[in-house]
């Protein structure tokens, strides 16, 4: 609110000036801040000249926060202030529906930005995400041109962007490239565009299988290609490519999704069982396999498909399949699932999450006061399920464990954590049994002062 107060106070004295005085005033403040005489130069250079300012600018800001040929993490934001410049201006060009100009000054700023990670500390991702918003302005600019431009200079807009993504300066940064090349698959209802982007993707194939992350780059030029047939070639075409390619775990997905649409819940089924087969050695795909497995057979009503995957799902720690579970018997019949579950859960050496998760939705607290027992950091979190029925269970589990955390505590940084252990407790058990806890606490480590006078400090 200051803020604009002081711009409004600012805005009437400027308009009440006269424009000879103006101009000497910012001429003044150039020579002074050398920095905003470039920031005037780029904001108002002619449409003609507006391309080459850019890349003088942009390469100026990075070369000026180099020390010793490198930037620093301090320096980046000094370093990328002639790209945000840049895609400041490109994005006014886009809302303005120039989206040649847009898409022109976009592409000015990647090169540099992305040559300039070689020689640059980007820990906090500044760089990457002013190359994620060249490329995002660049999209959109493509999308909106298509229905604005003639096919010529559809054409020019192409040539530039396929140029850009050809530059050595991708080989070690290649999501990058693939994002440009996505970009151009707009214009592949141009049949000459078309080709000329099948072949650059074909020598990107060849290049692949010499490439440290050969595997990667393969799947993304496929994925492109993909693109292409979608856009062009229709569903047979789509669908054709997609099982020649089924190897990839996205292309898997998208046949999946495909014969989901289409219905087929038994090919879904095999799409899945083959998957976890094939990536057996990949948790979390073989994790997605049964997922989709198990959509489809709810799609085709196979309960006891759904009763049998969803138990499974459930012991690799995925609590929601626990209430699909349960829809799935009678009330008569659930009592002896959740004992049979309780049961193998409380076996393992070290239950997860999804087993407290039960025994407090279903109201086990003989159960759960057990695994606070064997587990006893845990009773911080879940005693209040405990307090009213098992204090005195609670109480003995908190001193075991305050005291095991005192015995191993040996900086006052872990005495501190102890102390915060004792407030938890005086909370859950009262101020009487803290107290006689401190008092115990103070006559077994009377030895050590810095917990002594931690201890001080909550009684």
């Amino acid at each position: 609110m200051v803020e604009e107060q002081e711009k409004s106070v600012v805005n009437s004295v400027l308009v009440n000036q006269n424009k000879e005085d103006l101009i000497n005033m910012i001429l003044e403040l150039t020579e002074e801040f050398p920095d905003l005489e470039k920031r005037l130069l780029f904001k108002f250079s002619p449409d003609k000249d507006e391309i080459p300012a850019a890349k003088k600018l942009v390469q100026e800001y990075i070369t000026s926060a180099k020390r010793k040929g490198f930037i620093d993490w301090r320096h980046i934001g000094q370093a990328l202030k002639g790209a945000d410049l840049t895609l400041q201006k490109a994005q006014e060009k886009l809302n303005a529906g120039d989206t040649q100009n847009a898409v022109l000054l976009s592409l000015t700023v990647l090169s540099p930005v992305v040559k300039m990670l070689q020689h640059a500390d980007d820990s906090d991702g500044s760089a990457g995400s002013v190359i994620n918003w060249a490329l995002a302005i660049t999209g959109k600019a493509v999308s909106a041109s298509l229905k604005l431009l003639s096919d010529k200079e559809s054409k020019k807009l192409f040539e530039v962007i396929l140029k850009e993504s050809q530059k050595a300066v991708y080989d070690d940064w290649s999501d990058w490239r693939y994002d440009l090349l996505r970009i151009c698959t707009y214009y592949t209802h141009l049949h000459e565009l078309r080709k000329k982007l099948e072949k650059q993707l074909d020598i990107l194939l060849d290049k692949s299988g010499t490439s440290w992350n050969a595997k990667y780059d393969l799947k993304e030029v496929k994925l492109l290609q993909l693109e292409i047939i979608q856009k062009c070639d229709g569903l047979d075409a789509t669908k054709k490519f997609i099982y020649e390619n089924i190897r990839y775990s996205e292309f898997r997905k998208r046949a999946i999704a495909l014969e989901i649409e289409l219905k087929d819940y038994k090919k879904v089924i095999q799409l899945c069982s083959d998957g976890e087969i094939a990536d057996k050695e990949y948790r979390g795909l073989v994790h997605d396999w049964k997922e989709y497995r198990y959509q489809a057979y709810e799609l085709i009503g196979d309960t006891e498909a759904q009763k049998h995957l969803a138990m499974e799902l459930l012991f690799t720690n995925e609590f929601k399949y626990y209430q699909k579970l349960k829809e799935l018997y009678a009330a008569s019949e659930w009592e002896k699932v959740l004992r049979n579950i309780v049961e193998e859960f409380g076996k393992q050496k070290y239950p997860p999450s999804a087993y407290v998760s039960i025994l407090i939705q279903e109201d086990l607290k003989s159960e759960l006061l057990r695994y606070c027992q064997n587990n006893k950091m845990v009773i911080t979190e879940y005693y209040p399920y405990l307090i009213k029925d098992y204090l005195n269970e609670v109480n003995d589990v908190f001193i075991q464990y305050i005291h095991q955390s005192a015995d191993e505590a040996t900086d006052r940084k872990k005495y501190r954590k102890v102390c915060a252990l004792i407030k938890t407790y005086k909370k859950a058990c009262g101020t009487i049994q803290s107290h006689h806890l401190i008092t115990e606490l103070r006559e077994k480590h009377k030895r050590r002062p810095a917990f002594l006078e931690e201890l001080e400090r909550i009684r």
